[in-house]
């Protein structure tokens, strides 16, 4: 019974305890030894889990201690102590990610938040902590297995993040056909770009630059970041005398047009009239500004008409919107050198013979079509496409105008080479001259003349032209589809862009997404003390983006022009634009399905050279950095260009390794650990039971 007793099945925790091992099998005969013997995989595990083993005795003895080394090592030995600091770690994640204002509180942006001190903090205490505790309290067994592969993976999760976080920079590069680039915008950090003639620009990088807050002298909390002098002096000689300022920064802003009255005798700036159309047509109404081509017409394609303002326009100009005609649509069709002048009224698909010169015209359809070029930036016209035939010493050429109706210079031709359509944006042909006049609904022009005198021009729906002198807070009577009401300006103004807030119901849900919604002010004075106040609104690819860049004329200085966007940095490579296209799903042409891009990058510290094709979610890497397609678009010209994102992933695989190990540790603990009891367990039933056999046989 003595050794029946000493032979029964031990209790769980000693059984698969490797330092319970040697107290199991010393109960023995002279027979071979009766211990349960260790699988291979224990024994690797065991042998492994020594040196741990080793450093939680070390760290048992230092806890022993009666000093403060002893109370730190005590300290950080609680299980709930880790607990605290991982709910306090997923808890600051969780506010940074799910409240942008949270972030915009504290002025940081995304990455700024993750890589700021309380969570640097928060994850070293919560790494040491899972290390002692870890160390002192969880023997490295087959069994414990899954919890050491878990606490692992946690800890090379945070190391991970320290890398990402504290290395992560990522940013955007515009690429044109057959151009290369050698440098990209970083998305977080910002700087003012000054130009000179033609092309020498200068950089000055914002580090402390706000982000989310307010700060200009109108709120008495002004900022004063100076431009270097010798920054100004190196960019232009000139510029020895000129002193830049950054004063003031407005978030969630963009600039927008305010008008105030003008003063008597002086030029205005940017001219503009206050016009109403109501029954006495005497009360305020709708600012149009002459030099801004999107603020000076108002033309809803829902309202019967159609209003623009034209600040001393050419006399051609002039008798092109006071020609009257018969119909929806017409052409006005100018040949100077065969001294024709006349106007046709369209009929879709029939051909126009331009007697005494070599043109026929076929008007194709009607069109509606943004404008591209960077100064006509948020304006549309309407327009008619009109193949285009010339016929000059028995020869025919064929090109296709795209006529506008609110710009007619910016009017472009295309032609056909080897039957692919190419844009012209400068036209094919200077000769003929082909103006789109639209009467589908009721068009009205406010012309400032050179005299300062006002008048409005009236086409009817259909054609009809009247001509009415205006006087400013007086109604002239017209007539709207059968309606008689007043049309007046109500006041002239000259216009001053200012910085608009953005009002907090208009902003998008993430904070970052309004970022690119920003303006920068400048004090801009010369020798002579005189200053003036420069507005900049955000533009993401500087001097070079689609807005042009803001310039200032300084008496004995000359012109110089600013932007303010993000910092450029060089790209290890040189990037050269092959080739760019966009797919669409069948049949939905508004909806396209991937951009591709095919680019050509060549090592700058090699000069090897290797063509890729990056298109969505199938990026580039080279030289440490990932290329990934971000944008597509066109300029004006229909050149298109491809926006590439540049990034790195310093400490991605140590993170993606983190998780992995997470989710296996949890699913070791959960699934393999109790097949393994299990199988213990059964084959400690059979030893006890052989055992007691052998007892009673003898």
């Amino acid at each position: 019974m003595t050794h029946a007793n000493n032979l029964s099945e031990p209790s769980n925790a000693q059984a698969l305890d490797p330092r319970n091992q040697q107290s199991t099998s010393s109960v023995s005969t002279a027979s071979p030894p009766t211990g349960l013997p260790l699988w291979p995989a224990e024994r690797l595990v065991s042998l492994i889990g020594r040196y741990p083993a080793a450093v939680g005795r070390m760290l048992d003895r230092l806890a022993a201690r009666r000093d403060p080394v002893g109370w730190i090592v005590r300290f950080f030995s609680s299980v709930k102590l880790g607990l605290l600091w991982l709910f306090l770690t997923g808890g600051y994640m969780a506010l940074g990610s799910g409240l942008p204002a949270l972030r915009a509180y504290f002025d940081v942006s995304t990455m700024e938040f993750f890589s700021a001190p309380p969570m640097i903090i928060l994850m070293l205490l919560l790494c040491v902590t899972l290390a002692v505790v870890t160390l002192r309290r969880i023997p490295l067994t087959l069994y414990k297995l899954g919890v050491w592969t878990v606490h692992t993976g946690i800890i090379t999760l945070v190391t991970g993040c320290f890398f990402y976080f504290g290395l992560k920079h990522e940013g955007m590069v515009r690429l044109f056909i057959h151009h290369t680039v050698r440098h990209y915008y970083d998305s977080s950090e910002r700087a003012l770009y000054i130009g000179a003639a033609g092309d020498q620009s200068a950089m000055l990088p914002l580090p402390s630059l706000p982000i989310f807050v307010r700060r200009t002298p109108a709120d008495s909390h002004p900022l004063n970041i100076s431009v270097p002098a010798k920054t100004l002096e190196k960019l232009n000689p000139k510029f020895s005398d000129l002193r830049v300022r950054i004063v003031g920064y407005y978030p969630y802003a963009e600039m927008a047009a305010f008008p105030v009255p003008r003063r008597p005798g002086v030029k205005p700036r940017q001219p503009a009239v206050e016009v109403n159309l109501n029954a006495d047509g005497t009360s305020g109404g709708r600012w149009l500004v002459a030099k801004s081509p999107a603020d000076r017409v108002l033309d809803n394609h829902s309202s019967p008409f159609g209003i623009e303002y034209l600040y001393h326009p050419s006399q051609r100009r002039w008798r092109d919107i006071t020609t009257s005609f018969t119909g929806r649509d017409a052409l006005i069709v100018s040949v100077p050198a065969d001294h024709v002048r006349r106007v046709y009224v369209i009929h879709k698909n029939k051909p126009l013979l331009v007697r005494g010169t070599p043109y026929t015209l076929t008007p194709r359809r009607w069109i509606d079509i943004p404008l591209m070029a960077r100064a006509y930036h948020g304006a549309s016209s309407q327009g008619y496409m009109v193949n285009v035939e010339r016929r000059l010493n028995g020869k025919i050429f064929h090109f296709q105008r795209v006529a506008l109706f609110r710009y007619p210079s910016q009017s472009v031709d295309f032609i056909f080479p080897h039957g692919h359509r190419q844009l012209v944006p400068n036209l094919v042909d200077h000769h003929i001259r082909i103006v789109y006049e639209d009467a589908r609904h009721n068009q009205f022009w406010v012309v400032e003349h050179r005299s300062g005198a006002l008048s409005l021009v009236q086409r009817a729906a259909g054609g009809a032209v009247s001509v009415n002198p205006l006087t400013v807070g007086r109604a002239v009577p017209v007539s709207i589809d059968g309606m008689h009401i007043g049309f007046s300006v109500v006041q002239t103004g000259t216009v001053v862009l200012r910085p608009y807030t953005i009002p907090a119901d208009q902003r998008r849900p993430k904070v970052e997404d309004t970022m690119g919604k920003c303006v920068l002010q400048l004090a801009v004075s010369d020798g002579r003390g005189l200053s003036r106040e420069v507005y900049l609104p955000y533009e993401q690819f500087g001097l070079e983006g689609q807005l042009p860049p803001t310039s200032v004329k300084i008496p004995d200085v000359g012109r110089v022009r600013f932007a303010f966007s993000q910092l450029r940095l060089p790209l290890p490579v040189a990037v050269t634009l092959l080739d760019c296209k966009e797919l669409f799903y069948p049949g939905g042409h508004n909806f396209p399905r991937d951009f591709i891009s095919k680019v050509r990058m060549t090592n700058l510290k090699t000069g090897v050279a290797r063509v890729r094709v990056i298109h969505l979610n199938h990026p580039a890497k080279i030289a440490g950095l990932s290329f990934f397609q971000a944008r597509f678009g066109h300029k004006r010209n229909g050149q298109p260009f491809s926006v590439l994102g540049v990034g790195n992933t310093h400490g991605f695989y140590a993170m993606l390794t983190g998780v992995v190990m997470i989710i296996l540790g949890i699913g070791y603990a959960f699934y393999i650990k109790p097949i393994l009891l299990n199988i213990k367990k059964k084959q400690l039933a059979e030893y006890a039971k052989r055992r007691s056999g052998d007892g009673a046989s003898v």
